[in-house]
């Protein structure tokens, strides 16, 4: 298991050559493949058993658990979600019941959970009674308003917002077109983005977080020369950006917009540089040469899911809703805006995962793992019996 890896990235770059600064879709595949092995590896995950299980699925609600579990299946490359979603209800509600919610100051913890619900099929407007939308968005409090961890809060607010089109209560304490114009004018000079709007220098991250939020608002006169603005910024930094994570979330940032940044002049080199940072492994270093991070990984296989749905004519990563992708036109922000307005319950929670699906997905891969250990062991038996033969 340990030699695995090194062996399935060598066949991906054999098999799928890059160019000077292209990354194609199966290459692409393979890398997102190599970050699963990864993390089975080190998790003490047999390959065969659901990559969102065991210690994974014990940190359900996590951090680096979450990105990963969201980017697996966005990705497709994992639908046996049934041990996760248990553990992760689980401990959403221990938190509630021990803590009174997930984080007092931060509401990122609530956004990113909005997101994995949706993932695993239920719905974060009702998850047996809680409503993560209305604690984590709606109605924060003035203890703890959604900008109360700086910019951070009102970028992944409105992310989790547009994730279904989520429709604001009349007696919210903010609304959707509020949070778009503060996150505007939160711009700095260069063009960048900061926790805190004018605190210092931008940082690539944030701007390119921003750029995931504002992106169904692209086409609006508003929102339009603030993304041209933050482009050029990243543009300008892009040469000094030093950590996975940073081409990981830039990465993003642009397919959201519908840029590939393969096809782009400004920014072709980029996915070579991202997978730079894989290891033998198959994970992803945050720094280069320095040993594979869960959460770089969790990061990559987010920016490698992004190009993979781009280049299929996909929704983006954190855009659920039912059907293609609309066509974008120009229009007014308070159009793009009200033209959000639309779900008070989730429209794509088609069936919780069940131990009925969990078994048969196990079965399919313990079938599919029995026939090519067959398949092995005939080819062995054969090249016994020729040199017999011989």
């Amino acid at each position: 298991m340990k030699f695995f890896p090194i062996a399935f990235l060598s066949a991906v770059l054999c098999l799928s050559p890059l160019t000077a600064s292209a990354l194609d879709v199966s290459a692409a595949k393979g890398y997102a493949q190599g970050i699963i092995t990864y993390e089975k590896d080190i998790n003490d995950i047999s390959p065969n058993e659901s990559l969102l299980s065991g210690k994974i699925a014990d940190n359900a609600a996590e951090d680096s658990s979450d990105w990963l579990a969201i980017g697996a299946v966005r990705y497709g490359l994992e639908n046996d979600t049934y041990s996760y979603y248990l553990s992760w209800k689980k401990n959403i509600n221990d938190k509630y019941t021990h803590d009174g919610g997930l984080h007092r100051m931060k509401a990122t913890e609530w956004h990113r959970a909005v997101l994995t619900c949706l993932c695993l099929g239920a719905d974060p407007s009702d998850l047996s009674g809680i409503d993560l939308l209305e604690d984590g968005i709606f109605s924060r409090g003035d203890a703890s308003p959604l900008d109360a961890q700086g910019l951070n809060g009102l970028v992944w607010g409105l992310i989790a917002l547009d994730s279904c089109d989520w429709k604001v209560p009349d007696d919210a304490e903010v609304d959707r077109l509020g949070i778009i114009r503060e996150i505007i004018n939160s711009q700095n000079e260069d063009g960048g983005f900061s926790m805190e709007s004018g605190a210092g220098r931008s940082d690539p991250d944030l701007t390119a977080m921003v750029l995931q939020s504002l992106a169904p608002y692209r086409e609006c006169s508003e929102v339009r020369q603030v993304i041209t603005a933050a482009l050029d910024y990243l543009n300008d930094e892009k040469d000094d950006f030093s950590t996975c994570e940073t081409y990981a979330q830039v990465i993003c940032g642009l397919c959201c917009l519908g840029i590939d940044p393969d096809n782009d002049e400004r920014f072709s080199g980029l996915t070579e540089e991202l997978v730079s940072y894989a290891n033998d492994d198959g994970g992803f270093a945050h720094e280069k040469d320095g040993e594979s991070s869960e959460i770089a990984s969790a990061q990559a296989l987010i920016a490698l899911c992004s190009i993979d749905r781009l280049r299929g004519g996909e929704r983006s990563i954190y855009d659920m809703n039912i059907g293609a992708p609309a066509e974008m036109t120009a229009q007014s922000l308070v159009s793009a805006a009200n033209a959000k307005e639309v779900n008070t319950k989730s429209p794509v929670t088609d069936g919780l995962p069940s131990p009925i699906k969990h078994e048969s997905v196990r079965f399919k891969r313990l079938l599919i793992a029995s026939l090519t250990s067959g398949i092995t062991v005939a080819v062995v038996i054969g090249v016994i019996l020729r040199r017999k033969r011989s």
